[in-house]
C-alpha cells in the first residue's frame, strides 16, 4: 500500500515537471518571427489602422533598458518591429486621430482582450501581439461598475433640481454623425430610478466615443415630462478655467474630449450632463 502511494505521488511528480519544463521552454508564439516583435492592427469591422504608436520595453542579456517605439502612418493591417536580444514586458500601443477638429490619443485593446503577459517575451523566440481598436465593450483594467472597465466614454449623470422622488428617468444619446472610428453608431437609452442609491448610477458608462445629442424625460405617473439637460467637461489640467453655466435647452451636445495631462500621457475626460425639471 505505501509502494502504491509513493509510486503514484512519483507519477505526478514527474507529471508536473513536465509541465513546468513544458511551461519554461518558451515555446514561440504561433506565427513569430526570431528577432522580431510582430503583430496586427485592425479597427472592429476589420479595417487597417493609421496613426499607431507601438512600445515595448525590455532588458537585454547583460541588464541594460531597452525600448522600442515605432509611430505606423498607415493605414496598416499589421506591423514589425526588429528586437535586440533580451526579454520584453507585453508592449502596449496607441492610436492618434483628429475628431471634430479635436485630437484623440487612446489606448488600443489587445485582439484577445488580455492586459498583460503572464511572463516576459523573448525576442529570440519572436514575439506576437494582435491590436484592435474598441471604442466600446469590456476592458480587463477596471470593475464593470467603475469608467475604467470599458473601452467606451463615460458620462457622469446628476439631477440639478427636483425631479420627483420616485420617478424614472430616461436619457438618450443620439449619434450625431459619425463616431470616431468612423462607423455609424445607434441610439443608446439609459434609464434610472430615483432616489439613486448605488454609485454607479450615476455614471452612463460604455458610450461608443463620439458627438451626441442627449434628451431626457421623467416618468412619473401617466404622463412622461420632458427634462431640460446641461452638458458641461471639466479639463483637470485646467481647473482655473471660468466659463459661464449654460442654460438648461431639451436637447444638449455631449462631446467625449481628451487631454495631454502629462507629455505623451493623454487622457479621455468625462463630461457631465445634468437634468433639470421642466422649465
Amino acid at each position: 500500500m505505501i509502494r502504491t502511494g509513493l509510486l503514484a505521488l512519483s507519477l505526478i511528480s514527474l507529471a508536473l515537471a513536465g509541465c513546468d519544463r513544458h511551461a519554461g521552454s518558451g515555446a514561440a508564439p504561433p506565427g513569430a518571427k526570431p528577432g522580431h516583435l510582430t503583430g496586427k492592427l485592425a479597427d472592429a469591422q476589420g479595417k487597417p489602422l493609421s496613426g499607431v504608436t507601438i512600445s515595448v520595453f525590455g532588458f537585454s542579456d547583460k541588464g541594460e533598458m531597452i525600448k522600442r517605439e515605432v509611430h505606423i502612418k498607415g493605414p496598416a493591417s499589421e506591423y514589425d518591429i526588429p528586437l535586440p536580444d533580451g526579454k520584453y514586458d507585453t508592449p502596449v500601443a496607441r492610436i492618434g486621430v483628429e475628431y471634430n477638429d479635436q485630437w484623440y490619443d487612446l489606448p488600443l485593446a489587445a485582439a484577445d482582450n488580455s492586459r498583460e503577459w503572464s511572463e516576459q517575451g523573448q525576442a529570440q523566440r519572436g514575439m506576437v501581439r494582435d491590436f484592435v481598436w474598441k471604442i466600446s465593450g469590456r476592458s480587463p483594467f477596471g470593475e464593470s461598475e467603475d469608467p475604467t472597465g470599458y473601452w467606451g466614454g463615460t458620462i457622469q449623470f446628476d439631477k440639478g433640481a427636483d425631479i420627483g422622488e420616485g420617478s424614472t428617468i430616461q436619457i438618450t444619446l443620439q449619434p450625431d454623425g459619425p463616431l470616431i472610428d468612423g462607423s455609424a453608431g445607434k441610439t443608446i437609452t439609459f434609464t434610472r430610478k430615483l432616489p439613486w442609491k448605488r454609485r454607479e448610477d450615476h455614471y452612463l458608462l460604455d458610450v461608443p466615443i463620439g458627438k451626441y445629442t442627449a434628451t431626457g424625460k421623467s416618468l412619473f405617473g401617466s404622463n412622461p415630462r420632458p427634462l431640460r439637460l446641461v452638458s458641461y467637461t471639466i479639463d483637470p489640467t485646467n481647473l482655473d478655467q471660468s466659463e459661464a453655466t449654460p442654460k438648461p435647452t431639451p436637447k444638449v451636445t455631449v462631446e467625449f474630449e481628451c487631454t495631454e495631462i502629462k507629455t505623451n500621457q493623454w487622457k479621455l475626460l468625462i463630461p457631465n450632463l445634468v437634468a433639470f425639471p421642466p422649465g
